[in-house]
């Protein structure tokens, strides 16, 4: 392994320039395997049955005393007036049990191929199914997979990504709890079969060599490189009371998928001096992972209330020796709030973790994320939804939103793109859902462009509390799976929990598609015009603007969603290049209509509008 110091230079929103650590390395492949070679498995697996207990220092202790602080300041009010839902819910289409476990939490994460196959993980194990059939195609435990790696570690903490520009999955995992013993293992499946051939590689979880282990990874890629975010904690410590520091690994895909010595670099010291930075979430395109910068978000989650999001961006792939790593500070317009825990039946209640950005995607110069809040009007456990627009330049501002139940409360959400064309931003944001009396479950809202949320859909309903800790207050799974299906428009597949029968975590992955695209409801352009609506929803004035590549005779017609004719806007011929029209809809009563644009009898495009 050959290593090389660098520094680099972070440039925050506020203007101070500052230092980080890069460390670059190569890391030859260990292993190639066949993932669906019969081999002795015997999923070894080990769970500390003992809820981890707050005590009377450290960071764990910290958030329980600020957690009944908040309860106290914001208490549960069942009777807070419930946010107006706006528009339809998702469609749920198919649905299916997935990953069997030992009672371990599920952290569940999932990707799907365009070729219909998801690869599903948990926190010991990885399934395989046909999405169409909902056939398992095969089952591997963590350790079995790396067990030709010789790293001896418990496993745990999966995630897992699709690659659409290479048909390939990557899995990533941790090993080890102690400095001696951490590794973080990375396959990278050769082909588009994921039942087949994979290089597995396995990164030091203690690459500075100063006795901390790697724990928390978050995973994304670019057009170029995987990213993996982790933090870092010093030896013999637990629960978070000896973290050290949020640390990033950039690792090139080519060199994976092909199995070559990975290139590497390893970011540490981000913000030098503090720790600040806790969590490091890489943001993907939301179209698809393309380009060879990336951005990322972290936050102060361990707050009890705070408004500063961390904006990171590297600047370049892992080969590019001018690359840099950027941060910017940026304040959100709305607060978010530690989370305070989930109600379960009796005493029973679910543990919310913290504030950290969980997910997100970029999109038309625009950053959609998501973590776990508290909403301040309903005392419950919520999803914080926020937009960070101009994250590519150098002044970002962001508009924020908390989707809450004043009687359910909401955790671990995950978000992805469902728009019907690249200027179409809506989103379907998946998540766990629990109160005193619906059981542990799963769910999903729609967010159109305008940051207004539908009614909450149950994907999954809970069949019985969770029961597992030796405590009152039980883990909750920690993560929900969320990815586009890349090569259909306006389809999501997510995975979740829900509380099983006997007591204990079960796993559910289910299919939902944008109401527009089921309903039929959608915008139509070609690929010579390009057209935008705004604003829509719209009350008074509504403009649309467009871009022909030519001067052509033009019709504009306004029609209802019945296809009836309400107005002729506009017959003409219209000038090559970008232009706008706008007009008076204050008189249109509330509903849906279009904007149709026709020349020589042949649909340029067809927008649809809201009238609120």
């Amino acid at each position: 392994m050959k290593t090389l110091f660098t520094f680099l230079l972070l440039v925050p929103f506020l203007g101070f320039a500052q230092q980080a650590s890069v460390k670059e390395m190569t890391i030859a492949k260990g292993a190639t395997i066949v993932m669906s070679e019969a081999t002795e498995d015997w999923n070894i697996h080990l769970q500390h049955l003992e809820a981890p207990k707050p005590g009377v220092s450290g960071l764990r202790a910290e958030l329980h005393r600020k957690k009944l602080e908040i309860m106290e300041r914001y208490p549960a009010n069942s009777s807070s007036n419930a946010r107006v839902a706006v528009g339809a819910a998702p469609i749920v289409g198919a649905n299916f049990e997935g990953n069997s476990f030992n009672g371990t939490p599920n952290d569940n994460d999932m990707a799907i191929s365009n070729d219909s196959i998801i690869v599903s993980v948990t926190n010991s194990r990885i399934h395989m199914y046909n999405s169409v059939t909902e056939e398992q195609l095969l089952y591997r435990s963590l350790g079995n997979l790396s067990q030709s790696l010789g790293v001896t570690g418990s496993k745990f903490d999966p995630k897992v990504i699709y690659d659409p520009s290479t048909n390939r999955f990557i899995i990533v995992y941790l090993s080890g709890f102690t400095w001696e013993t951490s590794n973080i293992i990375v396959a990278f499946s050769q082909t588009a079969d994921p039942t087949g051939e994979w290089n597995l590689y396995s990164l030091p979880g203690n690459p500075l060599e100063n006795e901390t282990w790697s724990d928390y990874p978050v995973v994304g890629i670019s057009g170029k490189d995987l990213y993996i975010g982790i933090n870092t904690f010093t030896n013999g410590s637990s629960n978070n009371s000896g973290f050290t520091e949020s640390c990033l690994w950039q690792v090139g895909l080519k060199e994976g998928y092909i199995g070559f010595e990975l290139i590497t670099k390893y970011y540490n010291d981000i913000l030098p001096g503090t720790k600040e930075i806790f969590n490091i979430t890489p943001i993907q395109d939301g179209a698809a992972p393309s380009g060879e910068n990336m951005f990322f978000l972290s936050n102060r989650n361990t707050s009890s209330e705070n408004d500063t999001l961390f904006l990171i961006e590297v600047t370049g792939r892992v080969t590019d020796p001018s690359a840099e790593l950027i941060v910017r500070t940026i304040r959100s317009d709305v607060p978010y709030i530690l989370p305070v825990p989930a109600k379960q039946e009796g005493n029973n209640w679910f543990d919310t973790n913290d504030s950290r950005v969980l997910g997100g995607y970029t999109l038309n110069n625009r950053l959609h994320f998501v973590q776990s809040c508290t909403d301040p009007a309903t005392g419950t456990s919520a999803i914080y939804y926020g937009v960070i627009d101009g994250h590519e330049g150098g002044n970002p501002t962001v508009t924020s939103r908390i989707y809450s139940d004043p009687t359910i409360n909401y955790g671990y959400p995950n978000i992805s793109w469902c728009g019907l064309h690249e200027n179409d931003e809506q989103s379907i944001i998946n998540f766990n859902h629990s109160s005193e009396t619906d059981f542990a479950g799963f769910s999903a809202i729609h967010v159109n462009g305008n940051l207004e949320a539908s009614a909450r859909v149950e994907i999954k309903a809970g069949l019985g509390f969770v029961n597992v800790m030796q405590d009152s207050l039980e883990r909750w799974g920690d993560y929900s799976g969320s990815q586009r299906l890349y090569d259909e428009v306006g389809i999501v597949w997510a995975v979740g929990s829900f509380g099983s029968a006997t007591h204990g975590h079960g796993t559910w992955i289910g299919k939902l598609t944008s109401p527009d695209l089921a309903t039929g409801i959608t915008d139509i352009q070609t690929n010579d015009v390009h057209s935008i609506v705004f604003p829509n929803p719209f009350v008074n004035q509504l403009e649309v603007t467009f871009e022909l590549q030519e001067s052509i005779l033009l019709r504009l017609e306004l029609v209802d969603i019945e296809g009836k004719l309400i107005r002729l806007l506009m017959e003409d011929r219209i000038k090559a290049g970008k232009n706008r029209l706008s007009f008076n809809g204050s008189f249109l009563t509330s509903g849906t209509y279009f904007l149709n644009a026709y020349s020589a009898n042949e649909r340029v495009f067809s927008k649809k509008i809201i009238r609120q």
